[in-house]
This record gives structure tokens, C-alpha cells and sequence, in this order.
């Protein structure tokens, strides 16, 4: 898959503009402010129907602008051109998939893959375990859709069984809910837990070559509920009958999916606590390119690579280990302020931007 074109009018610091791409990527220079992140968001933004870095669709608009419409033309590793279409107005979003009107923003998920790669991302080792969640459900979405609608309707179960916590319930009603939230949380286990395992085997197999220390990585899944990811709805609504005094008490769910947390290791030890920041980095690109890798085995798709200012921290060593990796594999679109970024990634098409109003 790679982006052909590009229209942004009234999305961030672009009032209107339109850009078109080679389907090797483009080096996307210029001064902080000029708005390279900006076009990374909007690339990004057809892919999910949201914001990569987690701003409301208010907060999109330009700000002379009461409406904001990204338009791109996608074109198939098959040659074929899909057009994407997404406009917000008055609280309202539309998107368009070859001009007909589409229901389900989710339904981007089986069209464009997109992997967005951030100074930020150290988060992944070092921040929330909302941030972790938040990263692995879309990674996990983007290699299996039928997971954006498993998750929705555990989160929702939990909506409701909180609900029913909060005020007083017959054995009928808790031993209803129970059942409902056992069986989807086993189907969101099952779809994490192999996820899971594909990446722990990329991270000793695919770039061992490359990258050595792949092979001293690993993830592990933190279950809220001290159960194994493979475990029954029996046993987990066993467990929940263990729990319901101290839940009845705080009127909420104390265990679930979205509860739950990821844990990066190193040589089986935390990386949170006994890795440096140089590995910490590493760890994430690296896990970064898993995904990309994953999602074209499994989909069949050859997702984007989107590098927002990344290299600015890496060394040149690294970050000719990175260009090995992709090998022309992926479209890469890459943000910097400075060119010298070119000497890497010679050959790549480059896109200059200037002052904010681009």
C-alpha cells in the first residue's frame, strides 16, 4: 500500500494543500512549527478515522476553520487506487471510501495500514499502562479487525456491570453479568495472547541479523485477574465469585481486559528498571518494525511507515540498521529538521516546509 496524494483544507496548520508522494516515502523537512508532524497526523489520520496522538477532532481544526476535510489516494500493492475521504464538521465525522459513504470508521482497518513511530514512543516501556494498551489494541486491531468490535463489546459489558455494582442486584443479575464478562474477556485474552506470541517470536527470529540484541527482548502480559491468558470463562467467573465482597464495596470492576498491562523485558529482567534509554529506544523501533512485519504476513498488506524526528536521537550506526530493516520494503514518510538526514536515506524524495501556515 502506498499514498499517491494527499489533501488537507482547514487540518491543522494547513489551511489547503495537497501533496503527492513516490511510492518510496519522502524525507519531510523543515524548522520545528512548519507543521511536518502535522502531515504525519493527517497521513495517519486515514488509516484509524482518528488522532495518532490522541487529540479530539476539535482539536484538529485549523484555526480559521469550521470544518476539516483530509482527502488521500491510496494505491494497492495490486496497482489498484482506493480513495479516502474524512471530513468533520459540528461535531460530526463522515468518511468515504471510494466516494460512497461508509457507517464504521473501523472499517478503515481493513484498508490502509499505517505504523506512526514518535520520540514518544519510550512511553511504551516507561509510561501508562493506558499508553500500552492503547498502542497494543490498535496494533492488534490492524493485523485482526474483528478485534476492534470484541474489545468495544467487552468495554461495554464492563459499562454495564458496573452499573449493576453500583446498586443493589439479585444473585440472577451477577451470576448474568459474570457469565457475559468471562466469556469476552477469554475472547479478548485470545486475541492479545496471540499476539503476544507472534511478537516474542519476531523479536528472536526476524531481525536477529540485524538488530543482535532482538534476541534479548521479550513482552510479557500483566493480567489484572492471576490468571493465565488461556483460561476458561469457568475460571475466571470462579475467580470474580472470590472478588465480589470487595467489588459490591468500591462498585466497580476490579479485574478485566481493561485493566490489564504489558511489561517489556530484557535478558527476562524489566526493561523499565535495568535498561538504558538507548535500549529503551531500540526496543521500541524495533517492536515498531515487528508490527509492520506481522501485518504484512498476515493481512497481506504492506503497511506505511511513518517516522516523526526519531533519528534525531539515534545514532548513524542505528539508523542505517533501521534503513537495512525496511530495505525499500515500505513507503516511509520521515520528519526532520535538518537534511542531513538525506545521507542515509539517499534517493528518497524531499519535501521542504516552511513557516506555519503551510
Amino acid at each position: 500500500m502506498n499514498l499517491a496524494k494527499i489533501e488537507l483544507e482547514n487540518f491543522r496548520s494547513y489551511r489547503q494543500n495537497e501533496f503527492d508522494f513516490n511510492p518510496q516515502g519522502c524525507l519531510i523537512i523543515g524548522p520545528n512549527g512548519c507543521g511536518k508532524t502535522n502531515l504525519l497526523e493527517a497521513i495517519a489520520y486515514c488509516s484509524i478515522g482518528k488522532s495518532i496522538r490522541f487529540h479530539h477532532d476539535e482539536e484538529l481544526l485549523n484555526f480559521e476553520g469550521q470544518f476539516f476535510r483530509v482527502q488521500s489516494l491510496f494505491i494497492s500493492d495490486q496497482q489498484t487506487p482506493k480513495k479516502i475521504s474524512l471530513s468533520y464538521a459540528d461535531q460530526h465525522k463522515l468518511l468515504k471510501i471510494d466516494e460512497l459513504p461508509i457507517r464504521q470508521l473501523s472499517s478503515l482497518f481493513e484498508v490502509v495500514k499505517v505504523i506512526y513511530c514518535a520520540p514518544e514512543d519510550h512511553l511504551l516501556i516507561s509510561g501508562s499502562p493506558r499508553f500500552r494498551r492503547q498502542y497494543f489494541d490498535l496494533a492488534i486491531s490492524q493485523l485482526y479487525p474483528p478485534y476492534i468490535n470484541v474489545l468495544r463489546h467487552f468495554l461495554h459489558i464492563v459499562q454495564q456491570r458496573n452499573a449493576m455494582l453500583k446498586r443493589n442486584y439479585s444473585r440472577a443479575e451477577i451470576t448474568s453479568w459474570n457469565l457475559s464478562f468471562a466469556s469476552s474477556l477469554a475472547e479478548v485474552w485470545n486475541y492479545r495472547n496471540r499476539y503476544l506470541k507472534q511478537v516474542n517470536t519476531a523479536f528472536q527470529e526476524t531481525f536477529k541479523d540485524i538488530f543482535p540484541a532482538s534476541t534479548a527482548i521479550s513482552l510479557a502480559y500483566i493480567p489484572s485477574l492471576k490468571l493465565p491468558l488461556e483460561s476458561s470463562p469457568e475460571e475466571i467467573i470462579k475467580h470474580l465469585a472470590t472478588i465480589e465482597e470487595r467489588e459490591k464495596l468500591l462498585q466497580r470492576s476490579l479485574v478485566g481486559a481493561h485493566l490489564d498491562d504489558y511489561e517489556f523485558k530484557l535478558k527476562g529482567r524489566k526493561m523499565l528498571t535495568y535498561a538504558s534509554q538507548g535500549q529503551k529506544r531500540i526496543a521500541v523501533i524495533i517492536l515498531k518494525l515487528i508490527q509492520a512485519r506481522l501485518i504484512e504476513t498476515v493481512t497481506g498488506i504492506k503497511p506505511i511507515m511513518l517516522f516523526d524526528d526519531i533519528f534525531a536521537e539515534l545514532d548513524t550506526f542505528h539508523s542505517q540498521q533501521i534503513r537495512n530493516c525496511i530495505n525499500n520494503r515500505y513507503q516511509v514518510f520521515i520528519t526532520s529538521p535538518k537534511e542531513d538526514l538525506c545521507n542515509i536515506w539517499q534517493g528518497y524524495q524531499i519535501q521542504k516546509l516552511e513557516g506555519m501556515d503551510k
